[in-house]
């Protein structure tokens, strides 16, 4: 199945990638080296659990900053 990501708070605005079924989105972020710590997914303005199986379609991928 084909899932779209648009990058927010990163070098790169979007990608396409072709997953297998049955994957997790956090398979997909240690896969683009990205800590899931540090992003929020999100799918239809509805926070996505990074743990979830991978859906087709489009994910937003925000980075998230926090300071002290």
């Amino acid at each position: 199945m084909k899932i779209k990501l648009i990058f927010i708070g990163f070098g790169k605005k979007e990608e396409e990638l072709e997953v297998e079924k049955g994957k997790r989105y956090s398979e997909i972020l240690e896969d683009l080296k990205i800590n899931p710590e540090t992003v929020v997914l999100v799918r239809d303005s509805t926070p996505v659990p990074i743990d979830d199986f991978v859906e087709e379609g489009e994910i937003t991928v925000i980075r998230v900053i926090s300071g002290g």
